[in-house]
């Protein structure tokens, strides 16, 4: 949850509803004029080709904001989608500025979730470009465990991944058969266990951080606000 001033919260609060899973939010080129705040359930922001090919950008947790408004300020430049039941809440370019220039908790908590943000990026970014299968889903299940457990910092732990295999493909840039066999390999090799609904156990973290090539603890603040 930002932390932030009592007005904030109180127009968040009035001005929260829920959505369904798989309600489109905004679709590329739709009119947009306002972020979005997610009080609860992910969000998904992605882009896609002509042909239906369709690359997830980021995932939107609970307590945070996103922006789809492209540089033009009228249209979003990506599709918004619901992975799950979400409650989320519009704030207005205008009440948006006005909380950032009068509150400075509001102004640095969102500089480091930029920070953070393009932090992950540039990590995904390199795995992308130049990683293993079984590298790319390692990164993602660490960096997913680390934003939904807090820092992630326990050897090991549950959390839940309301994506399908196919959305991880798409985060991934894999196919849902590639997701399927890379998620097999680590079961068997006691890495993680998988569960119903995409029920993740992380049993050896060192392990996985070694598939990603990734050092866990400064990973962790790389992309979190909780070492700043």
């Amino acid at each position: 949850m930002l932390n932030t001033s009592s007005e904030f919260k109180n127009a968040m609060r009035r001005d929260q509803h829920a959505v369904n899973k798989g309600t489109i939010l905004k679709s590329e080129g739709d009119e947009t004029h306002a972020r979005l705040y997610v009080e609860e359930g992910w969000l998904a922001a992605s882009k896609s080709l002509e042909d239906g090919h369709q690359q997830i950008i980021e995932f939107i947790l609970p307590g945070e904001t996103y922006d789809p408004t492209a540089m033009n300020g009228k249209t979003s430049f990506l599709q918004i989608e619901a992975l799950c039941d979400a409650v989320i809440a519009p704030i207005g370019k205008t009440a948006w500025a006005r909380w950032l220039q009068e509150d400075p908790d509001l102004r640095k908590s969102e500089r480091l979730r930029d920070l953070a943000a393009q932090a992950r990026q540039s990590e995904r970014m390199l795995r992308l470009g130049q990683a293993s299968a079984e590298t790319r889903v390692a990164y993602v299940l660490i960096e997913l465990f680390i934003r939904v457990s807090e820092g992630g910092n326990q050897c090991h732990g549950k959390f839940h991944v309301p994506l399908s295999q196919q959305q991880i493909g798409d985060f991934t840039g894999l196919s849902s058969v590639h997701v399927c066999r890379t998620l097999r390999r680590l079961n068997r090799a006691g890495v993680i266990k998988t569960g119903d609904r995409m029920d993740i156990l992380i049993e050896d973290l060192p392990k996985l951080a070694q598939l990603a090539q990734v050092d866990i603890v400064a990973l962790r603040d790389e992309i979190t606000t909780d070492a700043a």
